[in-house]
């Protein structure tokens, strides 16, 4: 059996997982062995630490607990046995895989990060910005930034900052059709943008601060990115309904116009996070904390 530091690595897998048989692969070990380590975890600690059925598997509240602890025990024993060697330079190398929005500040981010890793030559950053959310621990993704509701406590988050949607057009369009008085003016009499989610293949609705939506009844412009329906408010074909962050320069700069500013909807989160490990490398740490003031940077509010 393995020992006690093996034993809590085991678990901190598992609890990152949540799949015994995923954990053992992640570990080269045999299923029946992690299977054993924690039974043996539990009846040594005297809790539950998992809840199983044959559809899921979940931390309990002792589990969760015990979860940071046991990480910060076993980073606590590898700085230890790492003093004397030359690690920090070595674990500077190899891949960090980075998956976001495809914000338009995309360029920026990359731009300002790669100049901040300039020490490291040998770190290479593979940058994956999708519409889609892709499963950071299935798709073995290091550091994930996205527009939305905050994840569960498997991950690591960092906030940025608030998210709000803003219902924009550009100021010759507002003067050919006039400005709507409704948003039942807006959805049928209106050319609007949507967005189409690429998971179901339908558009996705609008929604407002009094807790109402819709759908675009007759979309003048289909888009699967915000960044096409940024190109359609901006040409004058269509209304759109855009995150503040995307719409604010154009708003200052007075390409655009909010349109209701009194139905601005303020749903989501800009964050930045990573799944928790228990041993995290170290460039994977410098990345994500690099990430994190760049963020910050960029979209101060």
């Amino acid at each position: 059996m393995p020992d006690k530091l093996d034993t809590l690595k085991i678990f901190c897998t598992a609890a990152e997982t949540l799949k015994f048989r995923e954990t053992a692969s992640r570990l080269g070990l045999a299923p029946q062995m992690v299977t054993r380590a924690i039974a043996e975890l539990e009846q040594q600690l005297g809790e539950v630490l998992f809840l199983r059925n044959t559809r899921q598997m979940t931390l309990t509240p002792f589990g969760q607990q015990l979860w940071p602890k046991a990480e910060a025990l076993l980073a606590e024993s590898e700085s230890l046995f790492a003093q004397g060697k030359n690690k920090d330079s070595q674990d500077m190398t190899g891949r960090v895989r980075v998956t976001l929005p495809p914000l338009f500040e995309n360029q920026e981010i990359v731009r300002h990060l790669l100049q901040r890793l300039e020490p490291y030559p040998e770190l290479a950053i593979e940058w994956l910005p999708v519409d889609a959310h892709l499963n950071i621990i299935d798709e073995q993704i290091d550091i994930g930034i996205r527009i939305g509701t905050i994840p569960d406590n498997r991950f690591i988050v960092k906030l940025i900052r608030p998210v709000g949607m803003r219902i924009v057009a550009a100021p010759e369009l507002v003067q050919r059709l006039g400005m709507p008085d409704t948003p039942r003016t807006l959805q049928y009499t209106y050319p609007l943008s949507a967005l189409s989610n690429s998971n179901s293949g339908r558009v996705w609705p609008w929604q407002f601060a009094d807790g109402s939506s819709f759908f675009p009844a007759k979309p003048a412009f289909i888009a699967r990115d915000m960044g096409s329906e940024l190109a359609a408010a901006l040409a004058g074909r269509a209304c759109s309904q855009l995150p503040d962050i995307t719409v604010r320069p154009y708003l200052q700069r007075g390409e655009l116009v909010n349109l209701f500013p009194e139905m601005n909807y303020t749903p989501y989160q800009l964050y930045i996070f990573r799944p928790h490990q228990p041993l995290l490398p170290m460039r994977t740490r410098v990345v994500f904390d690099h990430l994190t003031q760049i963020l910050h940077e960029l979209f101060r509010e």
